[in-house]
């Protein structure tokens, strides 16, 4: 067992196992009342069936959650992705909490601008200069190994979202079943509004720390580029 969970980095574990069984363990409890006999009859391999589909339902909501950023939501909360607009004139400051964060992400691309190839930062559109950035300072800070903060950011961040939509999902369940006149409605009723109140907190977590990640980048490469130009 101990091997088995070696396999597993912290990614998977905190952005995927642990929604999975957050998420698999909601759906138990919305169906319970109908599914509870056969879950009983299915002996100790129960729990290891559990495990995996945990872990296979995790997966579906990272997977269903980076489709819906990259079609939607990103457009909806911030204009675009993160990474092609925190630098863009009239839309960093969704990204950045003021003015002072806004001028340091363009002192980062000043300094990076001379390590790309002119010809094609030249030929690229907006979104893809910035991207260019935001990857550059992002390659530069893992060789140092200076992504520690920013890589929990993005951990919290989509756990945060996988759960969010685990959530929803169960909510989807609970409706088709109180619609069909499920045995026990009223509890899954006052359920629904609780997994509502819980969405709405990992929703907003969800955004604030896929900003937290932006923000600590670039103050992490800030400080390497101060201690480059202390070394001149």
């Amino acid at each position: 067992m101990e091997k088995f969970i070696e396999k597993f980095n912290i990614f998977d574990i905190f952005t995927m196992l642990i929604p999975g069984l957050i998420t698999s363990c909601l759906y138990g409890v919305s169906l319970s009342f109908r599914y509870y006999d056969i879950w009983k009859g299915y002996g100790n391999g129960k729990y290891v069936l559990f495990f995996a589909f945990s872990y296979f339902l995790g997966v579906i909501l990272q997977e269903i959650g980076t489709v819906l950023d990259k079609k939607y939501i990103w457009k909806a909360l911030y204009g675009g992705e993160p990474r092609q607009i925190f630098l863009a004139e009239n839309l960093a400051e969704n990204i950045f909490s003021n003015q002072l964060e806004c001028k340091n992400a363009l002192r980062v691309e000043k300094y990076l601008k001379k390590y790309i190839d002119p010809e094609l930062y030249r030929n690229a559109n907006e979104k893809e200069r910035n991207s260019m950035i935001f990857e550059y300072c992002l390659n530069i800070c893992e060789l140092r190994g200076l992504t520690f903060k920013a890589d929990k950011m993005l951990v919290i961040s989509e756990m945060s979202r996988s759960i969010f939509w685990g959530c929803v999902s169960t909510i989807m369940i609970n409706l088709h079943l109180i619609s069909t006149g499920s045995y026990g409605s009223s509890f899954l009723y006052y359920e629904s509004l609780l997994l509502l109140f819980v969405a709405a907190i990992f929703w907003g977590r969800k955004k604030q720390y896929e900003k937290y990640r932006v923000r600590i980048l670039i103050k992490v490469f800030l400080i390497y580029m101060e201690q480059q130009s202390g070394k001149k």
